[in-house]
């Protein structure tokens, strides 16, 4: 584990240390040194001495230069590498020193890549505030300890990291030591890779525990692990105490509730207590280290098909071999050429590839480091960071990655894309021009406002409504863009202009991400409606054959269409450019995209509404929010739209609530939310940042709803599945899988060999095999990386099982649709009754459906008193209760805060840990999604976030000028190759595309 902590202030530090003996006081039996290249340019080597370290802490060099003298400076950074603790056991318990050996040696070649990478200083140049230069030098001191603060066995090394380093030109200057914390645990993912191969050098075999790459030493069991372990527990339980669960949150915890160190008299009194214990325990240790020791003596690696390899590998052969044999990876090397490659060094392109395919599922360019990152967690053998580096490297060399433009003064590339997601993101925009002058004005727009207002009643429509409503009907372009701010009408403009479009004959067809969009547009728009996926799936086959009965089919049945794509912020790429290719193949009227730049991004790779707006399409704009009838929080919607959180915040001034010190903010919520009348419950919406908060705040409801009386009846105890989030990709490897889960099997092509049908995962096993159990009870052992690389039909669906009981009064919601009985996913339902094995729900449009034991809807709902944001999106309430966590480093950003603080018409109430905290994490975390373009520069998608006046001419927006692309980036669309997986010969081998519709089937 890697923990990292400031080092006080520059005038402070050192007589800190000095005064506490924290790191020199220990003993001469522990080891300290120095480190780094910094260390080597001052001549500082060997053991650290008292004073040289006070005077580096204090900013002074060797020769009594100062460094880094500014107000308030810090003196360092701690960085403390934590030896698992079953490798700690082995070397301080049991005695095998080389363990310690072994862990010296990862921290070192951890911070030597970390010097290279992540050491910094300010260069002032361009910008009196700095920029960030790389110098590839530290000055640190390295100081191993053995034991924990409560005396357990703990082997750990602190880095001290000294507040200065040197440029290029010699000059001695403040470290900028932003990267290191930025990317603190990126450095942690290096270490515990480093130090796995280190320990299976030594012949020992690891077991990956944690997400960051994480390790324990296979054969030392938990019973002696957790004895061994009360420092960890104590954290664990004031964590627990203070409502923290995040690792960022936990690190905190380390830091602040650190007792003073114990001081150890007779370390080898301490030594033989602690094999005392450990027999107690029924553990010595001594057969594992004797199996490890033979083991070692295999040797260095050597390719697969040297005679000596085959020799030494034995009983492992099966587990080498296997790798040369996976299914062909685009990324890495295939065929015969493999036998060329080492084991490490196959993994490695392995680990590389996968990836680069699970960061690009979710994002269209991503951190170069995020990559190297991802690659090491997989926890493949012999996987280390400067493999990684190195084949990222060579990736781009070759063309397989794509270098993002860098605007740094060093000329440091940062981030990368695919020229997958490049030619997407050009396709989609090609597809835009295509639209261009392509169709007819439904309406002239000198009809269209006596009209509108015609059909719109007694709900008169505003000037930006009748704008937008008057572009879409009157524009010569295929394709029309609507910017509308959260509460602006959008949903009554669109039945307005679906109206008039009726009036002249045409059909009217909504689309939207999700079933409860789905819903609003036919409750809300009155407009028939169906989710994107299911479209998509429905014509997309036909538009890219361009001919054959399936492109008939679809022609006709799209003939006069008029598609409406609401919230289309949170489409990802791929679906935006399926859309746009179907709405060109069969020449729709239109294809309006209605939505808010400014509110939550896709789930998957891209931003495809931010980029279209940057193409200067046809575009209305709705800059005037309606839903907002209190002053504060129409302040509040502002500020959030323009980015000021800070402002935001005062504006509600104590509506933002932190909890005193012991208190849990969730709680907190659920009482306020309780506390309401039932009148205000109905008004008060219940608003979690995450899946945790989420669970807790519905079962803390509904116990208090059950203490009120309000929840009848003993309750029906049911097991419910929630998905589990996971890539494609990451469904390939076994570590994805835990016993107790269930994979659905929903396509019989690309799913490992596997049928049809349901398995509840029993085990895996370290050769990557899961084991499996059918519906018939017959166990199934699979092999996930037997799944293509390259499918993308989502032929899998891993869920993971949790116990709820169902009252008579409980809000449900639905996890999956079920079309039949038009279930859809997110609607929410509420339980009638509950008697026997029978759950009685009605519907939100009304209907009584009876749910008998086996029906596979009771294993696809969940309570719903609380809901995510994405949930949120498109909905309205009157009042609203967000729970929000400061160290909740994701979910803690400014997209989700803007669309919380934006669904409510009143007001609405804040509780968190730590108010300041949080502030800070928002303004951190933008919560933007990437483009493949904008990475390279060839597109900018800063869009404004300034508002215009209302009226039809500001709605209309500016006048498009001069070309629209640069000629290197203007795209002829029937000369672009197909985008791997789009290929007829694809379409005509998978029945569906990816994001299928979830649907259950009404159980008999």
């Amino acid at each position: 584990m890697l923990s990292v902590a400031s080092v006080g202030s520059a005038g402070g530090a050192a007589n800190y240390f000095a005064k506490d003996d924290y790191y020199l006081g220990d003993g001469p039996g522990e080891l300290s040194e120095w480190g780094g290249r910094g260390a080597d340019a001052l001549g500082l080597s060997g053991n650290v001495t008292k004073e040289a370290f006070e005077g580096l802490l204090n900013s002074r060099l060797p020769d009594g230069t100062e460094v880094n003298k500014a107000a308030n400076a810090r003196a360092g950074v701690d960085f403390t590498f934590s030896l698992s603790k079953s490798a700690s056991i082995l070397a301080l318990v049991t005695g095998d020193k080389r363990i310690l050996e072994a862990h010296q040696q990862a921290v070192k070649q951890t911070m030597a890549w970390v010097e290279k990478n992540f050491a910094e200083a300010r260069d002032r140049t361009r910008n009196p505030n700095g920029e960030p230069v790389r110098t590839g030098n530290l000055v640190y001191a390295l100081f191993q300890h053995d034991t924990s603060r409560k005396l357990d066995p703990q082997s750990h090394i602190h880095v001290v990291i000294a507040a200065m380093t040197q440029t290029a030109e010699g000059k001695w200057k403040a470290l900028w030591n932003g990267e290191l914390w930025k990317n603190n645990t990126v450095i942690g993912s290096a270490y515990h890779a480093f130090a796995r191969e280190n320990m299976q050098r030594l012949g020992y075999q690891t077991e990956i525990t944690g997400k960051h790459g994480q390790w324990e030493i296979a054969g030392v069991p938990r019973a002696v692990i957790d004895p061994f372990s009360q420092r960890r527990q104590e954290v664990l339980e004031k964590a627990k105490e203070i409502g923290v669960s995040t690792p960022q949150g936990q690190d905190r915890v380390v830091v602040n509730t650190r007792d003073a160190k114990l001081a150890v008299e007779d370390k080898e009194a301490l030594r033989s207590g602690w094999q005392e214990r450990a027999a107690e325990l029924g553990f010595d240790g001594k057969d594992l280290v004797r199996d490890a020791m033979a083991r070692a003596q295999n040797g260095r690696e050597k390719p697969i098909g040297s005679p000596a390899r085959v020799q030494e590998l034995l009983e492992p052969i099966r587990a080498a071999l296997k790798d040369y044999v996976r299914p062909a990876d685009p990324l890495a090397t295939n065929g015969l050429s493999r036998a060329l490659l080492t084991p490490s060094g196959l993994r490695t392109e392995m680990a590389v590839a996968s990836a680069v395919r699970i960061i690009g599922q979710r994002e269209a360019a991503f951190g170069i480091h995020q990559v190297g990152k991802t690659a090491l967690d997989l926890g493949l053998k012999g996987v280390t960071v400067d493999k990684v580096d190195a084949r990222i490297g060579a990736l781009l060399e070759q063309g397989q990655l794509i270098p993002g433009r860098s605007d740094r003064i060093d000329g440091v590339v940062q981030v990368v894309t695919t020229p997958e997601h490049l030619q997407q993101e050009r396709q989609l925009l090609a597809q835009i021009d295509r639209g261009r002058n392509a169709s007819q004005p439904i309406v002239p727009a000198a009809d269209v406002a006596d009209r509108l207002q015609a059909v719109a009643g007694d709900r008169s429509l505003n000037g930006e409504q009748l704008g937008a409503a008057t572009l879409a009907l009157s524009t010569s372009d295929r394709m029309m863009v609507v910017q509308g701010v959260a509460g602006a009408g959008k949903t009554t403009m669109i039945e307005a202009m679906a109206n008039v479009a009726r009036e002249e004959g045409k059909e009217v067809l909504g689309l939207a991400f999700a079933n409860k969009m789905v819903s609003m547009l036919r409750d809300d728009a009155k407009i028939e409606a169906q989710t994107v996926s299911s479209f998509v799936n429905a014509h997309l086959r036909g538009a890219l054959a361009g001919q054959g009965p399936n492109f008939e089919t679809s022609k006709a049945a799209l003939a006069g269409k008029v598609l409406v794509l609401d919230e289309a912020s949170l489409v990802a790429n791929e679906q935006m450019n399926n859309l746009a290719t179907i709405a060109n193949a069969y020449e729709v009227d239109r294809l309006v995209m209605i939505g808010d730049h400014n509110q939550l991004q896709p789930i998957d790779a891209g931003k495809a509404f931010s980029l279209i707006q940057s193409h200067d399409p046809a575009m209305a704009r709705m800059d005037t929010s309606l839903r907002q009838k209190t002053e504060h929080m129409q302040q509040v919607a502002t500020l959030t739209r323009e980015g000021k959180f800070r402002e935001a915040f005062e504006v509600l001034g104590e509506r933002v609530q932190q909890v005193g010190k012991g208190e849990s903010h969730v709680e907190v919520a659920a009482d306020k939310w309780l506390a309401l009348s039932p009148e205000n419950r109905e008004r008060t919406a219940l608003y979690a940042s995450g899946r945790v908060a989420r669970i807790e705040l519905n079962e803390l409801v509904q116990d208090g709803l059950k203490t009120e009386g309000v929840l009848k009846g003993e309750g029906l105890g049911i097991t419910t599945l929630l998905q589990v989030n996971a890539t494609r990709e990451e469904l390939r490897y076994a570590r994805t899988y835990h016993a107790g889960q269930v994979l659905d099997v929903v396509r019989n092509k690309d799913a490992g060999g596997l049928s049809r049908g349901r398995y509840e995962v029993l085990r895996t096993n370290a050769r990557g095999e899961v084991t499996l159990r059918d519906e018939n009870g017959k166990r199934i052992r699979f092999d996930p990386s037997r799944i293509d690389p390259q499918a993308k039909n989502d032929a899998l669906q891993l869920s993971e099982k949790e116990r709820i009981k169902l009252h008579e009064g409980d809000t449900i919601r639905w996890t999956a649709t079920d079309k039949a009985r038009d279930l859809l996913n997110s609607e929410t339902a509420k339980v009638l009754s509950v008697s026997g094995e029978m759950v009685t729900v009605a519907t939100a449009r009304g209907e009584v459906i009876e749910l008998a034991a086996g029906d596979k809807m009771l294993e696809r709902l969940g309570l719903s008193y609380a809901i995510n944001m994405h949930q949120a999106q498109g909905m309205t309430t009157d009042q609203g209760i967000g729970v929000m966590h400061s160290s909740e480093r994701f979910l803690s950003n400014q997209r989700l805060t803007h669309v919380m603080a934006t669904r409510v018409r009143e007001d609405i109430e804040i509780v968190t840990n730590d108010k300041d905290q949080l502030i800070r994490a928002i303004e951190r975390n933008p919560g933007d999604k990437s483009s493949a373009l904008e990475a390279t520069g060839d597109k900018d998608l800063r869009l404004d976030r300034g508002s215009t006046s209302p009226g039809i001419a500001s709605a209309l927006g500016p006048p498009r000028n001069g070309p629209v692309l640069p000629p290197e980036l203007k795209v002829d669309l029937d000369k672009l190759p197909p985008l791997p997986g789009l290929t007829m010969e694809s379409m005509r081998a998978t029945p569906q595309l990816d994001l299928p519709e979830r649907n259950i089937e009404r159980s008999r």
